[in-house]
């Protein structure tokens, strides 16, 4: 078999009829640019997440530069926030002139430790970006206990994570604002860049509003800040708003596959993402953690089972990020995790003979 680690193409051909509908529509009328699928989409997701402001922007790191402008962060802040991420996570903080400082994360959730957060605020700290990383939901009771203790408002990277929920939220709705991707791979995927800004807070996403214009308010040309150009166009925001109603079912069988996999992986000498009932997981990646990573990826490899590694070198050992001082040892859980992670095919087109065939093969490299 050939498995690829993601299979856009089987996903296409369920909703191609109408995206290429709306994008014929979309190029006879010339409304090309915030039109009325942006304001579809925008409205949608702010009613699924349940907060009052959806801003859509040009991609996920201009989601989360446009948060962090939004909260005023500037030159010598510093941003609490986790080593073990996609790069745009502290970039962006690097980008506004400010410092990230990191946070190592859990083993069991590879999600930032709230209980490392309080020893790592200065009066610098103006802002905590958690990351709800593979679609695992972080402990939003404790670190926004923590940000409203010290008047620190929190940043969501929900990235990886739209869905995601518990019994007193949806991922997006408990920190101050959020910033999502809807890259092509994410649970809800474009066809191209795309991204946007949530809050629960009616007053930053006004201001979001104008900052993604240039700072522009309702008066042409008029700038009544320094914004970015960051918009998302009506053919990418038409085939979103086709996708979005597929997203629950999508990530119903994300977690199926990822309960399957546990099953079936179980008394390997791996560590299997931990699985709680409900959705705080929605396995946009699924990923386990082997000492002999390296060794196994190249095995399935060989088997046709193409696998990700995320992320091979955490964010406070990036030779970019060399002068904030952080060296080896410094977060030794987020190191391992660098060192042993292994993504294996969970998209939800999977058919249970390629499941079986994945299982089947990871058992076959361990009885070798």
């Amino acid at each position: 078999m050939n498995i690829p680690p993601i299979d856009l193409k089987t996903q296409f051909k369920l909703v191609q009829k109408d995206i290429l509908k709306n994008i014929r529509e979309i190029l006879s009328e010339q409304k090309l640019i915030l039109g009325q699928y942006c304001s579809k989409l925008e409205d949608a997701i702010a009613r699924y997440v349940g907060v009052p402001s959806a801003i859509s922007c040009a991609n996920g790191t201009d989601a989360l530069i446009l948060s962090l402008m939004a909260l005023d962060i500037k030159e010598g802040d510093e941003v609490i926030t986790t080593p073990y991420t996609f790069f745009a996570t502290a970039s962006s903080v690097v980008l506004m002139g400010a410092k990230p400082v990191f946070v190592d994360i859990t083993k069991e959730s590879m999600n930032i430790d709230p209980g490392l957060i309080e020893r790592a605020i200065t009066p610098r700290t103006k802002a905590i970006i958690v990351v709800h990383l593979f679609g695992k939901l972080c402990d939003m009771d404790r670190i926004s206990a923590i940000g409203k203790k010290y008047g620190i408002p929190v940043v969501e990277d929900i990235a990886q994570s739209l869905g995601s929920r518990n019994d007193r939220g949806m991922s997006g709705s408990f920190g101050d604002i959020a910033a999502l991707s809807f890259y092509p791979t994410k649970n809800l995927g474009g066809i191209g860049e795309g991204g946007m800004v949530l809050s629960k807070r009616a007053e930053l996403g006004e201001k979001v509003k104008k900052l993604r214009v240039h700072g522009m308010g309702s008066v042409p040309y008029y700038h009544e800040m320094v914004g970015i150009n960051s918009r998302l166009d009506e053919i990418k925001a038409c085939a979103l708003v086709v996708k979005f109603p597929y997203l629950e079912r999508w990530n119903r069988k994300r977690v199926a596959n990822a309960r399957f996999y546990n099953r079936r992986l179980k008394g390997l000498p791996v560590i299997l993402p931990h699985i709680e009932d409900g959705f705080s997981y929605i396995a946009h990646q699924y990923v386990i953690r082997v000492q002999e990573r390296n060794r196994l990826q190249d095995f399935l490899k060989q088997k046709g089972v193409m696998t990700g590694v995320y992320y091979p070198l955490p964010l406070h050992l990036q030779p970019c990020f060399a002068s904030f001082g952080y060296k080896k040892g410094d977060f030794p859980i987020a190191e391992e995790a660098s060192l042993t992670s292994l993504a294996l095919p969970v998209y939800p087109e999977l058919k249970k003979a390629e499941k079986d065939y994945v299982v089947a093969s990871v058992r076959e490299f361990f009885k070798g």
